[in-house]
């Protein structure tokens, strides 16, 4: 399906219809034991706990792994410029 396509499709419907359509996802997503809650993302994917961020300092912490012993070594594209 092409992105828009079921944007386009839905305000095509009735305000009745648009309601009656939001029940029948509502339970889809019911019967998959997806929570809206437990959704932060336009796709309606849930995002695992790992990478849920909590508020306050240090919330990120550990959320982008580990970084390289040679993190801040010269890179050998630049060698030519350096």
């Amino acid at each position: 399906m092409e992105p828009g396509t079921l944007e386009k499709k839905m305000n095509l419907l009735s305000v009745d219809q648009k309601h009656r359509l939001e029940n029948m996802v509502d339970a889809m997503l019911s019967d998959s034991n997806i929570h809206i809650s437990d959704t932060d993302n336009s796709e309606g994917k849930q995002i695992p706990e790992s990478f849920k961020i909590k508020a306050g300092f240090g919330g990120g912490k550990g959320i982008f792994g580990s970084i390289a012993d040679d993190f801040d070594a010269p890179l050998d594209d630049f060698k030519d410029y350096m």
